[in-house]
């Protein structure tokens, strides 16, 4: 009887390792081949009045750094994960005249976009919320508190956070290499191996001689199926 407790703990404890999503029946309108959501700030000019990124960081020695360069950095944070599709770009400014480089799609933006605005009305630093049509997941939106958020380093690990709930992941809580996870490490601001191993699962990039659906493993293994 002892030994049968000890391994219903450990297949209990096995079952709740590695990525969790946050409910894998919603998903965005997107594809490998039509694979973009937008970021759209309602403030993009404000500054921070420090800025403790890590040395290394896109971000790092930088003076003045505004909410948009910030949101751009976790986007680029997301769209070098190697062997997903996905694809975040900031909605832009005027979206009559977006910019050259945009892949910017007014109608499809509708049901593609990340609304993010600060709030002063709750208790945490940050919260998502899709809006959903049956399965398909048409929009998210982001509230955070600004005057918590002073720091870039601070609001990049929020933010960062916040746009995982966003794309369908959830807290891994008994993880710490996650910026998913409430016990994450401190020195983590960015998405770190377990959030890119869940992003490349919601969002699997074709790659030749490679099956890159993999079978959530439940954090027991990495490898492809």
């Amino acid at each position: 009887m002892k030994y049968s407790k000890l391994f219903l703990v450990f297949v209990l404890t096995a079952m709740s390792l590695g990525f969790r999503l946050m409910d894998s029946s919603k998903h965005w309108e997107i594809s490998s081949s039509d694979p973009y959501l937008w970021i759209k700030p309602c403030d993009r000019s404000s500054t921070f009045e420090s800025n403790s990124v890590h040395l290394g960081d896109s971000l790092f020695d930088r003076n003045n750094i505004n909410i948009t360069s910030a949101l751009q950095s976790i986007a680029d944070n997301v769209n070098n994960i190697y062997g997903s599709y996905l694809r975040l770009e900031i909605y832009p400014e005027d979206p009559s005249n977006p910019p050259a480089n945009s892949h910017f799609d007014y109608n499809k933006a509708n049901r593609r976009t990340i609304d993010i605005c600060s709030d002063s009305y709750f208790l945490a630093s940050g919260m998502a919320a899709w809006k959903t049509d049956r399965n398909s997941i048409i929009g998210c939106d982001i509230s955070y508190v600004k005057k918590d958020l002073r720091d870039a380093r601070t609001f990049v690990s929020v933010l960062s956070h916040e746009i995982g709930h966003c794309l369908g992941l959830h807290h891994p809580q008994e993880l710490t290499h996650s910026i998913m996870s409430y016990f994450k490490d401190t020195d983590y601001y960015r998405y770190q191996i377990d959030d890119f191993i869940g992003i490349r699962y919601l969002y699997p990039a074709h790659i030749e001689g490679i099956d890159q659906k993999e079978n959530n493993s439940l954090g027991l293994s990495c490898k492809y199926k």
